[in-house]
């Protein structure tokens, strides 16, 4: 059965536990890795059928329906090899632990290998695959950017997107579109991610092509100035964007003081207005090769020629010379601060709620996933029941945990109807959180959201591109790429008392950030005089200060009406950096959010060809086509030929 039947079969298992749509969300920076779309639950017998069909379950794995065995010493905090159902290490513990339901025991296949020129590689095969997919996760993003030069990793990543040495601008897309293939493109702040999907006879292009992007961009002046120019309008188009400003503005004041998530990934505007072709060269050459990049390859191959074909086309690539970064302190926050947007692109007033939580590598982040589970995925969660179906005060409800390397980002979306007023629905939110941290939740609550989670993490493995682009991330965040088939077991050994106690320690209201955006005309508290100075950035020297723009901060436990000035910095930050583009247009794509520990769904920012259509239309001065079903194989320094026919799915 090819991936693509058996995703389908998970469809049909009706599986609404989609990926995250917080790529979608690059319109407001915003990337929550949770959110309300989930309507139900995906039967347990198709997803188990799906899961055996595609190879990504253990030989002998029980079936979900099964009563969990008695928690054993792995269980307990032992050791038990990754992918296996005990496997809990990372996880956080509980002093009266039960028994708990299984969570699917994962086996995708993972080969590593590290090059002499640093280079990391991830081989996961798949002989069943029709397709293959290479990704390439660079360790760079925003987060690297030096004050004065702020969304200049952006600007690289269009440049790499677009073209390369050896090939034009727009070529990578129509080599690859030609082939009945796709490319997928996104920005984040710790990280870049470049992914090619094409059928499995064609990896030696995607190779090459990932290979030519590595070695450096070759941008003209004018081809700099153009994306310059579409950097701007990019950040106009967030800016302008209905509930665009809030996301800014929430993710401005949870990281105050803290240069590498605070500054918005899109750029300042300054620094766009004045950025210089140099910058982006300098970028480049520091955080783009190969001892700073994972390169991954799912689907389709066999392995040996996979690494004959990596030696050939990355072994001459020299290693860069950039320090890793350096992290800065990250200020302590002991009281609500509290923000008020007026937008104009809005219809109804929508409240979000924030707080700084501790990194995906630490022990409590699953337990925050998992409150998020609770509270937001699904018309059964705490907030959406309450507030959409019960009280009818909202129009949608979403909770999300974002994933970063640093303090990370827990968040509460909440779009209100129209006759809602603020301060009622924040009592009802702020006494939702407060039952979760001094009661924690139901057996069967917790029972719900693992299942929810276990859906949406299977939805996020569905192809190759989604598998190559996760395996990545884990080999760079965490430094093995088989960590990922332990996910399930780590979110499956979160208790109801872990619940609780991450509820009461990181979603207290001393340490909780919320941003109110009113309509314009709506009745609402009116934006507190501006400070005279802001506080200086860390590690970027003190910008803010020199802005005058200061951030709204109010005592704890009062609503923005009562709002007092306080420090802050000068423009909005994007909620985020998970912003993906359509190589080689202006405007962010949308795509899929990091939904699921798996990380998953292609973005639709990205390059999409109809698999099939094109690749026997040879535009004039190419040159001939080989036979039909034979894979392209350019020379590390040649250009490619003619795409073949790609083989049927």
């Amino acid at each position: 059965m090819s991936l693509r039947e058996s995703a389908g079969r998970v469809k049909r298992g009706r599986c609404a536990a989609s990926l995250l749509d917080a790529r979608a969300r690059a319109a407001t920076c915003y990337r929550p890795a949770v959110s309300t779309t989930v309507r139900r639950t995906l039967p347990r017998r198709a997803l188990t059928a799906a899961l055996a069909a595609l190879g990504l379950l253990c030989a002998g794995a029980p079936h979900l329906a099964a009563a969990a065995p008695p928690a054993s010493k792995a269980a307990r905090g032992g050791g038990a090899p990754i992918g296996k159902a005990a496997h809990t290490a990372g996880a956080p513990r509980s002093a009266a632990a039960a028994p708990a339901e299984a969570p699917l025991e994962l086996a995708l296949p993972v080969e590593r290998i590290t090059l002499k020129n640093g280079l990391r590689v991830v081989l996961s095969p798949d002989e069943r695959s029709p397709t293959v997919a290479v990704a390439v996760t660079y360790d760079a993003g925003s987060r690297d950017e030096p004050s004065g030069r702020s969304g200049v990793a952006r600007l690289v990543m269009d440049m790499m997107a677009r073209g390369s040495r050896s090939l034009a601008a727009g070529e990578p897309q129509r080599l690859v579109a030609e082939r009945g293939g796709e490319l997928h493109v996104e920005a984040d702040v710790d990280r870049t991610t470049f992914t090619a999907a094409l059928p499995a006879n064609e990896l030696a292009l995607a190779l090459w092509i990932e290979a030519d992007r590595m070695k450096a961009p070759a941008p003209s002046a004018e081809g700099f100035e153009a994306q310059r120019r579409d950097a701007l309008e990019r950040r106009g188009a967030v800016l302008g964007a209905a509930h665009g400003q809030g996301a800014i503005r929430l993710r401005e004041l949870v990281f105050q003081g803290y240069w590498p998530h605070e500054h918005p990934a899109l750029g300042e505007a300054d620094d766009l207005a004045g950025a210089e072709l140099s910058w982006a060269r300098d970028f480049h050459a520091a955080h783009h090769g190969p001892n700073r990049a994972v390169l991954a390859i799912a689907g389709g191959f066999d392995a040996g020629a996979a690494k004959a074909l990596v030696h050939e086309y990355f072994d001459g690539i020299p290693a860069v010379s950039a320090a890793p970064f350096k992290d800065v302190p990250f200020p302590e926050q002991t009281s609500q601060r509290t923000g008020v947007v007026r937008d104009s692109a809005a219809r109804a007033p929508s409240i979000l709620y924030g707080w700084a939580v501790p990194p995906p590598e630490h022990p409590d982040h699953h337990a925050l996933a998992v409150a998020a589970s609770l509270l937001g995925r699904g018309e059964s969660s705490r907030l959406e029941a309450l507030l959409v179906v019960n009280k009818a005060v909202a129009r949608s409800v979403r909770v999300a945990i974002d994933g970063h390397r640093g303090p990370d980002l827990f968040s509460i979306d909440v779009r209100l109807a129209e006759d809602a007023r603020v301060g009622d629905v924040e009592k009802l939110i702020e006494g939702e959180i407060r039952a979760l941290a001094t009661a924690g939740p139901s057996q069967a609550e917790l029972t719900r959201a693992r299942r929810l989670l276990q859906s949406a993490f299977v939805a996020g493995l569905a192809d190759a591109g989604a598998r190559a682009r996760a395996l990545g991330e884990h080999e760079l965040l965490f430094g093995d790429a088989a960590h990922l088939n332990g996910e399930l077991a780590r979110y499956f050994a979160v208790t109801r008392e872990d619940v609780q106690r991450v509820a009461r320690e990181h979603l207290g209201p001393t340490r909780r950030t919320i941003v109110e955006t009113y309509p314009p005309g709506v009745p609402g508290a009116a934006s507190p005089p501006r400070a005279s100075a802001g506080a200086p950035q860390a590690g970027g020297g003190a910008r803010a200060a020199a802005t005058g723009q200061g951030a709204e901060v109010a005592t704890p436990g009062k609503s923005a009406e009562k709002a007092a000035p306080g420090k802050g910095v000068d423009k909005a930050a994007p909620g985020k950096g998970a912003n993906k583009a359509t190589p080689g247009k202006g405007a962010p794509g949308k795509g899929a959010d990091k939904a699921a520990p798996g990380k998953g769904a292609s973005s639709k920012g990205a390059e999409v060809a109809t698999p099939g259509k094109g690749a026997d239309k040879a535009a004039p001065g190419k040159r001939p086509a080989k036979a039909h079903g034979a894979a392209s194989r350019p020379a590390p320094d040649q250009a490619p030929t003619k795409p073949a026919k790609p083989t049927k799915k």
